[in-house]
C-alpha cells in the first residue's frame, strides 16, 4: 500500500489539517531547519516538497490516494529553485493587494487601550470547487489552433480564454470575518495594526495583508505631543502670585486635584516659545564668534568655499555620512576648517584670530529656563510597548490680569511686592517735566490710519508739479541748468 502520510509526518501535522495550519507549520519549520540556520540541506529539501504537495489542494488529494506514486515529475517543483532559495536568491513569490484602512481612534482609548470589532469581505477560494488544471488547455495556458492556408499548415498558439493563461480553474465566495484590532496603550497615531493574510486569495499568490492604521483624533481638552500631555488652561493674578488649587479630569476618568507648592510663584510663558510646535531636530543650531579661532584643535576636513549655509548643509550631510561629528568649524577669507570636537573643548581653546570666524554648536541648554512649565511628573500618555513608564502632564497657564485697581489697592499691593524697578529722579512739577498717561492703542490700526501721510515722494496719485500749469509741465532754463549740474 502507498504511504501517504509520509509528508506530514515531515510537517508535523495530522492529515486533517487545514491549508492555513499547513503554512504555519511549514514557516516554523524553515526557521529551524534551514541550511542557512545550521540545518541539514537533505531534511530542508523534503520539508519544502512536502510543503508544495500539501499547499496544493488537487496534489494533496492526489498524494492522499496514491501517496508519492500518484504525483507527476513536476509536483515536486523546479530544483533550481530550492538552490537558489539557498543562495538568497529566492523567486519572489506574488501577493495578492494589501487592503489598507484608517481607523479613528479617540485618545482616551489610546491613553487606556482598547479593541474595536471590524468587519471585513474579502474573496477567498471556494473549498468545495478547489483548484482544478483547465480543461481547455490542460494547465499550459495557452491553446494551440492548426490553420490551413492552402497546402501549408500553420499552429497558431494564444492565451487560453477560458482560465485567462493561468492553467488552472477556480472559483471565489465571499467571506465575512470580524477583526478584533487591539489598540495598545500609547500607540502613536498613523501606527499599523496588521493582520497577516487576510486579504482577497488566489492560488498563485500569497494572500495580501489587511491592515488598519490609527488615526488620533483630536480632543476637546487634552492635547499630545509623544508621550506628554498638554492642558491649557486660564488662572487670576491672584492664583499666579498667591498659588493656586486646580480640578482634573483624566483620560481614564481619574479626578485630580492639582495644586502649586507653598510660596511658588507662576511665571508668565515665554514670548515665541510654543511648547506644541514640532521642534525641526534635523537643523543644527551654531554660535558664531568673529575674530576667533581654535588653533589647537586638529582639523578633520577643508571645504573650499565660504558660503556659510553651504559650510553648515556639509556638516549634517556630507560629513555625517563619512562618520565626521563636526564641533566647530572656522571659516576664513578663502577655505573653512571641520574640527570634530566637543563645545566644551572648543571654548577652552579659543584665541584672537583676525580674520577669522569661528562657528560652534550652540548651547543645547540655552534657552532651558524659558522652556521651563508646570507639570505633574508621570500623569502624561503612557510608554508605548511599556505602559508602566509614562510622559508627564504639563500645564499651558494663561494668566488673566485685571482689568484696573483701585488706587486703594495699587497701595495695597505695593506694600507687599518687592519695590519697583523704575525710579524716576524727575518730579511731575519740575518746570521742564511733561506729564503723560498711558492709554491702550491698537498698533495695526495706528500703521493704516496714518499710511496715507508716510508714502514716499512720487508714489501718490497726485503729486506736487504734475499738473498742467505747474513747473513739471515745462522746462525752464534754470530746470535745465540745475539737470545738468
Amino acid at each position: 500500500m502507498a504511504n501517504t502520510t509520509k509528508f506530514y509526518k515531515l510537517l508535523g501535522v495530522s492529515k486533517q489539517a487545514s491549508t492555513a495550519e499547513i503554512r504555519r507549520a511549514y514557516k516554523t519549520l524553515v526557521l529551524k531547519h534551514h541550511p542557512d540556520k545550521g540545518g541539514d540541506e537533505a531534511t530542508f529539501i523534503d520539508m519544502r516538497r512536502a510543503y508544495e504537495v500539501l499547499s496544493d489542494k488537487d496534489k494533496r488529494a492526489r498524494y492522499d490516494r496514491h501517496g508519492e506514486e500518484g504525483l507527476d515529475e513536476r509536483d515536486g517543483g523546479d530544483p533550481s529553485d530550492i538552490f537558489n532559495f539557498f543562495e538568497g536568491r529566492r523567486p519572489q513569490r506574488k501577493k495578492t493587494k494589501s487592503v489598507v484602512t484608517p481607523l479613528k481612534v479617540t485618545l482616551e482609548q489610546l491613553y487606556c487601550g482598547a479593541s474595536k470589532k471590524m468587519s471585513i469581505t474579502r474573496e477567498v477560494i471556494d473549498e468545495e470547487r478547489g483548484v482544478r488544471e483547465c480543461r481547455e488547455c490542460n494547465g499550459r495556458g495557452v491553446t494551440v489552433q492548426v490553420v490551413r492556408m492552402g497546402p501549408m499548415i500553420q499552429q497558431m498558439q494564444s492565451q487560453c480564454g477560458a482560465c485567462g493563461g493561468q492553467g488552472k480553474s477556480f472559483q471565489t465566495a465571499k467571506q465575512r470575518e470580524i477583526l478584533e484590532v487591539g489598540i495598545q496603550q500609547g500607540a502613536p497615531s498613523d501606527h499599523k495594526v496588521v493582520f497577516r493574510e487576510k486579504a482577497d486569495e488566489h492560488p498563485d499568490a500569497d494572500t495580501g495583508d489587511v491592515v488598519f492604521v490609527l488615526k488620533e483624533q483630536e480632543h476637546a481638552e487634552f492635547k499630545r505631543k509623544g508621550a506628554d500631555l498638554f492642558v491649557e488652561r486660564k488662572i487670576s493674578l491672584v492664583e499666579a502670585l498667591c498659588g493656586f488649587q486646580m480640578e482634573f479630569t483624566h483620560l481614564d476618568g481619574r479626578k485630580l486635584l492639582i495644586k502649586t507648592s507653598p510660596g511658588e510663584i507662576v511665571k508668565p510663558m515665554a514670548k515665541g516659545f510654543d511648547p506644541l510646535a514640532d521642534a525641526d531636530s534635523s537643523k543644527t543650531e551654531w554660535e558664531e564668534f568673529d575674530g576667533f579661532d581654535c588653533p589647537g584643535i586638529e582639523n578633520v576636513a577643508e571645504g573650499a568655499t565660504t558660503d556659510i549655509d553651504t559650510l553648515k548643509k556639509a556638516c549634517d550631510t556630507q560629513l555625517k555620512r563619512q562618520g565626521v561629528d563636526v564641533g566647530a568649524f572656522v571659516v576664513d577669507s578663502r577655505k573653512a576648517y571641520f574640527k570634530q570636537c566637543t563645545r566644551e573643548e572648543v571654548l577652552s581653546s579659543m584665541k584672537p584670530a583676525n580674520g577669522k570666524t569661528l562657528y560652534v554648536l550652540a548651547d543645547p541648554n540655552r534657552n532651558k529656563e524659558a522652556r521651563i512649565l508646570k507639570a505633574v511628573k508621570g500623569e502624561g500618555m503612557p510608554t508605548f510597548k511599556n505602559p508602566f513608564i509614562a510622559g508627564n502632564l504639563f500645564l499651558i497657564l494663561t494668566i488673566d490680569f485685571p482689568e484696573s485697581l483701585t488706587a486703594e489697592s495699587q497701595a495695597a499691593l505695593s506694600k507687599l511686592l518687592p519695590p519697583p524697578l523704575s525710579t524716576p529722579k524727575v518730579k511731575e512739577d519740575d518746570a521742564d517735566v511733561e506729564v503723560h498717561s498711558l492709554t491702550d492703542i491698537d498698533p495695526v490700526q495706528s500703521h493704516n490710519s496714518n499710511k496715507v501721510n508716510m508714502a514716499a515722494a512720487g508714489d501718490g496719485a497726485y503729486d506736487e508739479g504734475d499738473d498742467e500749469g505747474g513747473s513739471g509741465g515745462m522746462q525752464g532754463p534754470d530746470s535745465a541748468q540745475c539737470q545738468q549740474q
